[in-house]
């Protein structure tokens, strides 16, 4: 078994760039134009989303919890809002270079797979935010930007369990 843990300071600083996003957004909202008020509306949910992904992400790193856990079976992906643990006979490949410049999308045989999970409500809510500002699911992205491995040497890592 394999473990990938978070970095905590990548994560702070994450949070800190989400938060003064939010605190520009919040200015050209109460001093801009009507155009300014719904650009920045939208600037300030995608930023407080992120900020609450780094917020979990966060308390995970604290509990101990691993970004990414790699075993004979399953690749267990902590990095994204909700858990998600995925048969390594169901991945059918690891793709970089999409428009999230340093996640790994983790591309599925069969789509269908995925399963519809009781969330609560805020998690729904931003998930519904994810679904309409990417085109693939939120839960099938390695966050990068808060692991302590760079892509060069995830990417044959996870290749090499795959091919296993």
């Amino acid at each position: 078994m394999i473990e990938i843990n978070f970095d905590k300071g990548k994560i702070i600083v994450s949070m800190v760039l989400c938060f003064l996003a939010a605190v520009i957004a919040l200015y050209a909202w109460l001093y801009k134009d009507l155009i300014f008020k719904l650009a920045s509306t939208v600037w300030v949910l995608v930023a407080a989303s992120v900020f609450y992904l780094r917020i979990q992400q966060l308390n995970r790193c604290r509990k101990g919890i691993a970004a990414l856990t790699i075993n004979q079976d399953t690749l267990l992906n902590n990095s994204t809002l909700e858990p998600r643990q995925i048969q390594w006979a169901d991945i059918d490949s690891f793709v970089t270079g999409l428009y999230r410049t340093t996640s790994i999308f983790i591309k599925l045989k069969d789509s269908s797979l995925l399963k519809k999970e009781k969330t609560n409500r805020l998690i729904r809510f931003l998930s519904f935010i994810d679904r309409n500002v990417s085109t693939k699911p939120g839960c099938l992205w390695i966050d990068i930007d808060v692991i302590n491995i760079r892509e060069q040497d995830l990417i044959p890592l996870l290749n090499q369990k795959l091919r296993q």
